[in-house]
């Protein structure tokens, strides 16, 4: 590199640091208080017609009744676009809320939306963590850890293996083959769970024969699956979906070619947005109960310990399982706040799995 870029590169850094210094300097006077007592919290996030969506404003709205936040929710239909329109018109209203909870749709498309909201309050990254261009601008990250749920994955479908073992089915390979419906490509929620699944898998991987990215929704689910089911008809054991919606959508297009869930194949799907009938039928082995509701109450949470600590504490906290919700500690919040995640498998598991008040059927679909 040469000097020059050395310089450039130099004071670039520093801006960014000085940029992070400044940002947490001007929001250090924390009000004591959790309780809002009135105050706005803005939340931007995805649309309430996708039942992901749904629970999570759902669990946001009311965990911000509860501690007495008045909450502002712009939705948008998976759009980048449309959340930079919101931002720059909430923006342009002089608004001047405590705290704000922001999903950006593209993360590396959404930095100059976080940017300029951080200049008006403290800001909690919801469900996609922040990347590096991001942190600058980022008090807290509140939601899902993408890695344990992809570990949670890998080990539901040990499982499903050992369960297929038992049932007398013939591998096509030592380990079983397996075909993976990824997230789109690129976006980091599934990178970072196929992370979780390979280290939980790691001492005796699965032969994975194509991974196809896309599908997130039972219509592209079914979409993308009458596409790729016949090309690789005959050569999988195993199926990883990225999410329950999208396996429903799936599991319809195995059945026309001739494929029966549960018996010609074990499926797993990453997450519980949407019905969970395969799962009680047996259709899909095991979901991961990822409870949006529960993430939105947590960023309302998170938003309330940061404005009344005005700084955070602390690296990693994770969320334990729980029945109930706990009660909220008067702390900073960490810089990452994981929520809580568990795996069902079968009718049994989602009868057996409530987390802070929510049965897995409310979870998943609303």
């Amino acid at each position: 590199m040469s000097p020059t870029r050395k310089i450039a590169s130099l004071l670039c850094a520093t801006a960014l640091a000085w940029g992070a210094f400044s940002l947490s300097s001007s929001f250090a006077e924390g009000t004591g208080k959790v309780e809002g007592e009135g105050k706005e919290l803005v939340m931007f996030t995805i649309t309430a017609s996708n039942v992901y969506g749904a629970n999570q404003i759902k669990g946001a709205t009311a965990e911000a009744e509860k501690l007495g936040y008045k909450l502002t929710v712009f939705q948008n239909n998976f759009s980048q676009p449309e959340q930079d329109a919101q931002v720059q018109q909430y923006l342009a209203s002089g608004a001047a809320p405590a705290a704000i909870i922001f999903w950006p749709w593209v993360a590396d498309a959404a930095i100059n939306d976080v940017r300029q909201l951080s200049k008006v309050a403290p800001v909690v990254q919801l469900t996609q963590e922040p990347n590096e261009q991001s942190w600058p601008f980022v008090q807290a990250y509140s939601g899902a850890n993408q890695i344990l749920i992809g570990k949670t994955v890998g080990e539901m479908l040990i499982k499903a293996r050992d369960a297929a073992k038992a049932a007398g089915m013939q591998f096509k390979s030592p380990n079983g083959n397996l075909l993976i419906f990824q997230h789109p490509e690129g976006e980091k929620t599934g990178t970072e769970r196929y992370k979780g699944m390979e280290e939980a898998t790691k001492d005796a991987p699965f032969n994975i024969i194509h991974l196809e990215y896309g599908a997130n929704s039972p219509e592209t689910g079914y979409e993308i699956g009458s596409q790729v089911v016949p090309k690789y008809k005959g050569q999988f054991d195993f199926l990883w979906v990225s999410n329950q919606q999208a396996a429903n959508g799936i599991i319809r297009a195995l059945k026309e070619n001739g494929i029966t869930p549960g018996k010609d194949v074990y499926i797993v799907s990453g997450d519980c947005s949407g019905s969970l009938d395969a799962v009680k039928n047996g259709e899909t082995f095991g979901t991961g109960i990822q409870p949006a509701a529960v993430e939105g109450a947590l960023a309302v949470r998170t938003a309330a310990k940061l404005v009344s600590a005005g700084k955070i504490e602390g690296d990693v906290v994770q969320m334990d399982v729980s029945a109930d919700a706990p009660a909220i500690e008067n702390t900073p919040p960490a810089k990452f706040n994981y929520m809580p995640h568990a795996p069902a498998i079968g009718a049994d598991g989602v009868a057996n799995t409530k987390i802070w008040g929510y049965s897995a059927d409310e979870i998943c679909a609303g």
